[in-house]
């Protein structure tokens, strides 16, 4: 963690009670970004690592979620970065998972939920197609959803993700567009991303497989499961009739 605070010496100040150096921090963490024409994977992770810690150090729940916020929107300010970014969030999120303890652990749900909100939302400013947009399904493939994949997220997180994909997919208008949109692309990435919670219905750990297929059954998704009015009459129908002769 030295050498990477050594290159980047703002991000301990992304931590800092004075929101005037948590503001210049992040401008410069945007710089350093944008400067990059690359970003190898290990950068990536010591810059998460360096990130990590920086909210684990921040306190009081606005700034908590401040910086969650503008950790996440990163991926989508600095698009060049984006993929390896998001590899490396999940690769450093999983390693730490274990460690985090419960009176941190809010903070930490909530970068998740604004993270995966934000390769969300990579794909849709890229109209839901191209290669940076399957790259990034590769990376939540991969480190996100693979049950058989040993470096894949620890089993908490996995369960979480699942949590939220939905709910993120609604709020990024991953479900029904808007007027810009073409309904095509957008609806093979949905669709993309259910066969990776579908395959998770099949994982060999009960809570996975339970949460994966209660997620994927959402109303919400293109296939979920509605109950039908007929289902709602028979329910009536099942009320009180009088008494029989």
């Amino acid at each position: 963690m030295a050498g990477a605070e050594a290159q980047m010496p703002f991000i301990k100040n992304l931590a800092s009670s004075d929101r005037k150096l948590r503001t210049q921090s992040l401008a410069s963490l945007q710089t350093y970004l944008l400067s990059r024409t690359a970003l190898p994977a290990t950068d990536a992770q010591k810059l998460w690592t360096g990130l990590y810690y920086a909210l684990w150090m921040t306190d009081r729940p606005r700034p908590q979620q401040a910086l969650a916020s503008d950790l996440a929107d990163l991926l989508v300010q600095t698009p060049r970065c984006a993929v390896p970014l998001a590899a490396g969030f999940w690769a450093v999120l999983s390693r730490q998972w274990p460690s985090i303890d419960a009176l941190r652990m809010d903070k930490f749900l909530l970068l998740v939920r604004r993270v995966f909100a934000a390769q969300v939302r990579c794909a849709r400013e890229q109209r839901w197609r191209g290669e940076q947009v399957e790259l990034m399904l590769g990376v939540l493939r991969r480190l996100a959803f693979d049950a058989d994949d040993e470096e894949g997220v620890s089993l908490g997180l996995r369960l979480h993700v699942l949590d939220l994909w939905v709910d993120e997919l609604e709020r990024e208008k991953a479900l029904d567009g808007d007027a810009c949109d073409d309904d095509e692309p957008r609806e093979e990435w949905v669709r993309k991303m259910g066969d990776m919670v579908d395959a998770l219905r099949a994982s060999p750990v009960k809570s996975v497989r339970n949460r994966a297929s209660e997620s994927y059954a959402d109303q919400r998704l293109p296939w979920g499961v509605r109950g039908s009015d007929d289902e709602e009459d028979d329910d009536a129908d099942e009320g009180w009739v009088g008494i029989e002769d």
